[in-house]
């Protein structure tokens, strides 16, 4: 499975993504934390998009770090 890496503002803030973005017995997608980053494992692209823009909108990463995901899986 695909993974990516997303940089949060701090530890905390990757916890809260963490929190945030695990379901419930999903398989397919899931988060981990790595200190202040984000390890984010998926099938579908969207799931990490998703991911690094609500971290960015909610301020626990930088606008920048969230493009850099994206641009990252566009490639």
């Amino acid at each position: 499975m695909p993974k990516t890496r997303l940089k949060c503002r701090t530890a905390a803030s990757a916890a809260a993504v963490v929190v945030a973005g695990t379901g419930p017995g999903d398989e397919r997608h899931w988060v981990r934390q790595d200190g202040r980053h984000v390890v984010i494992a998926y099938k579908d692209t969207g799931w990490p998009f998703d991911v690094a823009e609500w971290a960015a909108l909610e301020g626990h990463a930088s606008d920048k770090a969230a493009v850099r995901l994206m641009a990252n899986l566009s490639t």
